[in-house]
């Protein structure tokens, strides 16, 4: 019987078999991974990039709580106790009647020359600052004026800037409704402002009206010709020797809150001098600031 013999099937030959197979070796991975990092750190600084220049030309200023100044006694409110009310207020009632009693009995038995304070009246005077409380824990301070702010704004707040015309001056003393001032030789504060209008408006106060008013000297480039000259042709010039800018309290506010921001101990006691320019735009005039030096 015939045998029939099967030759052997090469694996190279084999259906089941793929001659050739892709695999991924440890340089690819390799690869892999460092191109993924490469876009995840590209996109996270395209992303910072972003935010960055948009906080950059969209940001304002935003207001902050107002720090007002305030005042102490030459003596620096010495005290080692808390008290809602100040020292002298429960006095004053009693002591105020007499004193200006006395006062006008005196100025109805003698003339008007010889009418002088008796000893009794300066004596009321000298107690009606005094009382029992014992103050408000506050240290000694370094005395002088007893402000709170090292150098006041009046001092330390510079305005440096070239405008182009006198025209435009004109506008940016109106937009922030800035008034030209001049302290009068007659203890009067002479102040014009509107020059817009063509009819600026005139007045004379007492200088306690323009206490709440900040006040800065224009004092470099070409300012103090261009506010001597509006002052002339409104009259005032010759009222006095010098020349002021008064700004009312919303200006103040808008300076002290871009000098904080600016700050970098938000402390005003550490700021020695501030310096703000005026930027011209279609919109207007808005402030900005040079420099600023501390202690």
């Amino acid at each position: 019987m015939a045998t029939v013999q099967v030759a052997p099937t090469s694996p190279e030959k084999s259906p089941t078999r793929r001659r050739y197979q892709l695999s991924v070796n440890s340089y690819d991975r390799a690869a892999t991974t460092v191109l993924a990092a490469l876009i995840l750190l590209g996109t996270a600084v395209v992303s910072l990039g972003i935010i960055f220049f948009a906080n950059k030309f969209t940001s304002t200023v935003e207001p902050i709580a107002f720090v007002p100044v305030e005042a102490s006694s030459p003596n620096a409110n010495q005290g080692f106790a808390e008290e809602p009310e100040p020292p002298g207020v429960e006095d004053a009632t009693e002591l105020m009647e007499p004193q200006l009693q006395d006062t006008l009995d005196a100025l109805t038995t003698m003339s008007l020359n010889e009418a002088l304070l008796s000893d009794e009246a300066i004596d009321a005077a000298e107690e009606a600052g005094k009382g029992e409380g014992l103050g408000d824990a506050r240290q000694a301070g370094p005395g002088g004026d007893g402000v709170v702010e090292r150098v006041p704004r009046w001092e330390r707040w510079k305005i440096r800037w070239e405008p182009n015309s006198s025209t435009d001056f004109a506008r940016w003393l109106d937009q922030y409704k800035i008034r030209v001032g001049v302290l009068g030789r007659d203890n009067k504060v002479h102040a014009a402002w509107n020059f817009t209008t063509g009819s600026p408006q005139v007045a004379a106060a007492d200088p306690k009206e323009y206490a709440a008013w900040g006040q800065t000297v224009p004092a470099d480039g070409p300012m103090p010709k261009l506010t001597a000259d509006l002052a002339r042709q409104v009259g005032i010039l010759d009222k006095g020797s010098i020349t002021v800018l008064l700004y009312p309290f919303e200006v103040e506010r808008v300076l002290y809150t871009m000098e904080q921001a600016k700050n970098p101990s938000k402390d005003p006691n550490k700021v020695r001098e501030t310096v703000f320019t005026v930027i011209q735009s279609s919109a207007g005039f808005k402030f900005d600031i040079i420099s600023q030096k501390y202690f």
